[in-house]
């Protein structure tokens, strides 16, 4: 069974573009290959359609943290809520392997039955574009017209969304592709890797890995000069396959090494790597310069047979975690479709028993939840919502709180203590109607059922943070509590004070008084200010901007406040807000933007 099923899933051909020489010649539409299977960020993989299952889904991406999409047999489902909630948008009789969106509204869904789907709202509707004589490959699009494709390694174009496609004759045969932007592309052709500076008319040799054998490569360009190579081998053993990634951050002078199959060091000539990603590398999804994952078949270990691996420092460390949903039995014939949107926040869509399924991650896929189809049983609670890091802590209060738990679903370590560990010390109040839950980082696990913890003697540089609630008298004194510490936090207006730039921000200012620079502005019910003594820290609020552009907050029940301070030593991030009688707060002390991971990740228990 287990050389029949790396039988399936191995043919993993590869995609297309690369030429020099011109000569463009017009033809009729006619769908896709269909052997085609799309993953995010262009990275492609084929296989033969014919073991492909009937039934599920094959095909799963996100544009941001809350507008996606999945695709299978006869089925595209879409959400607006980060996948809280699907539904059914579009049935058919295609096989949907595969999306490319340029943005939430404009998408294309690739069928194996030789057919493109295309949609301008979103997803509520779709139409099948006109087929092409040629099966056109390996749609990229870099705009709502502009788009490439591949037959035969051949390049094509449209200019009009996929309606019309036209060829460029080349001398060079296309292995496989990706765009930048409409002008600016890579390409492999026998191992080497080319680009084209003029939409593919024109491609100039890069560089060439000299490895042995024969390879299947695949492409993904971030921007002109962050690339990421893999070279898969065309031939397996009774349980592996060789794999090779290299990665070039200055255009394809310098090329790294970041990840191989052990087994077959031979064949990687000079490139060696002590990052292993399993033993087959079933599909890889490049979100930025320093973030990828990686989907690893893992079959010599029972308990860990699917394999999510992720990066957070452009490939030179990989932490690898167990997806204890699936097992190689139940996993599709193909790869495994997978689509990151930043570190934390990422979506599996497979099949199991015959069924689609889809399952999301808060926390970087160091633990999954069912999204799809909604989970019945009476565990589903703590299976979706709550981190691993906090369930004890939270079981020693919520039996005797009077008020509402509320804890993080994802509580992220800073970047330089990845390989540290989170202890959450919980405190019941007095009166049972307030809690809190401080989170200590140390270098080994804590038993706090056979360890004391003294939080006085523990270094400010080791307090993660903390995270609880008050429950008061009344929704009245509740807001009254946020009002007041939002004015003890008040502003001078003076001459120094200025509007900011509408097109960065909903809405914002730039204060100054008592020596303290402010930037504040407004999310819905949310006051945001970043505080400095230094500077006006705007790029720091800008960062924050774009992350609330895709996530939602918990929704205060009049106004929440959110507060950084920003000094030389030390940022800190201060959240609150009120739902029902009851306000509820985090405190950070890394990234503000972690922080506002944890508040979006809020549940309750």
């Amino acid at each position: 069974m287990w050389r029949l099923l790396y039988k399936m899933i191995m043919p993993l051909a590869i995609l297309t573009v690369f030429l020099t020489g011109c000569g463009i010649s017009k033809t009729q539409e006619n769908g896709i290959n269909d052997t085609t299977y799309k993953i995010n960020r262009n990275i492609e993989f084929s296989y033969n359609l014919n073991n492909a299952p009937k039934f599920g889904l094959q095909a799963i991406y996100f544009i941001n943290g809350k507008d996606g999409w999945a695709g299978g047999q006869g089925i595209i489902l879409s959400t607006n809520d980060g996948g809280k909630n699907w539904t059914v948008e579009h049935t058919g009789s295609f096989n949907i392997i595969g999306f490319d969106f340029v943005n939430s509204i404009y998408g294309w869904a690739i069928s194996s039955d030789k057919s493109i789907l295309k949609t301008t709202d979103g997803g509520k509707t779709w139409i099948e574009l006109p087929k092409m004589n040629e099966n056109i490959e390996n749609i990229k699009f870099v705009t709502v017209d502009r788009g490439y494709g591949t037959h035969e390694g051949k390049l094509y174009i449209t200019n009009d969304g996929g309606r019309t496609w036209e060829s460029i004759n080349t001398k060079i045969k296309i292995d496989s592709y990706d765009f930048v932007d409409q002008y600016h592309g890579f390409a492999s052709y026998n191992n080497s890797i080319y680009y084209t500076r003029d939409g593919g008319i024109s491609w100039n040799f890069i560089y060439n890995p000299y490895l042995q054998g024969q390879w299947n490569v695949e492409i993904s360009a971030l921007d002109i000069n962050n690339i990421w190579v893999i070279y898969r081998g065309k031939w397996t053993s009774e349980n592996e396959e060789p794999y090779l990634i290299l990665k070039t951050a200055d255009g394809g002078k310098s090329w790294t090494a970041l990840a191989e199959e052990k087994n077959f060091s031979s064949f990687y000539g000079s490139h060696k790597t002590n990052n292993f990603l399993g033993y087959y590398l079933s599909s890889i999804n490049i979100v930025d310069k320093e973030t990828a994952f990686a989907i690893g078949l893992n079959p010599k270990n029972d308990s860990d047979k699917i394999l999510i691996s992720r990066t957070t420092d452009g490939g030179n460390t990989w932490s690898s975690y167990p997806v204890p949903q699936f097992d190689l039995e139940s996993v599709i014939e193909g790869p495994i479709p997978m689509t990151f949107v930043d570190t934390y926040n990422g979506w599996i869509a497979s099949t199991k028993n015959g069924n689609g399924l889809i399952l999301s991650t808060l926390d970087g896929g160091q633990t999954w939840q069912q999204q799809y189809p909604v989970r019945k049983d009476n565990n589903q609670k703590n299976i979706e919502y709550v981190n691993p890091i906090i369930i004890d802590a939270l079981k020693d209060i919520e039996s005797n709180a009077i008020i509402k738990i509320y804890a993080p679903a994802v509580v992220p370590l800073p970047e330089d203590k990845k390989s540290m560990y989170i202890t959450a010390v919980p405190e019941m109040g007095k009166f049972n109607n307030s809690y809190n839950v401080d989170l200590i980082i140390s270098d080994k696990p804590y038993d706090l059922k056979n360890t004391k913890i003294d939080l006085n003697n523990i270094s400010a540089n080791d307090i993660l943070g903390d995270f609880g609630g008050f429950l008061f008298g009344s929704d009245v004194d509740a807001e009254n509590y946020v009002n007041a510490i939002r004015q003890n936090n008040g502003f001078i207006v003076d001459k120094e004070s200025r509007n900011l730039n509408y097109k960065d921000f909903i809405w914002g200012q730039v204060y100054y008084g008592k020596g303290k620079y402010s930037v504040q502005w407004r999310e819905g019910r949310w006051t945001v200010e970043v505080d400095s003594t230094d500077k006006p820290q705007i790029d720091l609020a800008k960062q924050m901007v774009k992350y609330l552009q895709n996530y939602n907050l918990p929704v205060p029940l009049n106004k929440g406040l959110i507060v950084v301070n920003v000094s030389k030593n030390k940022t800190t991030t201060n959240i609150y807000w009120t739902k029902e009688s009851s306000v509820y707060y985090i405190n950070y002390n890394f990234k503000p933007v972690d922080a506002l991971q944890m508040a979006v990740s809020m549940r309750e228990n």
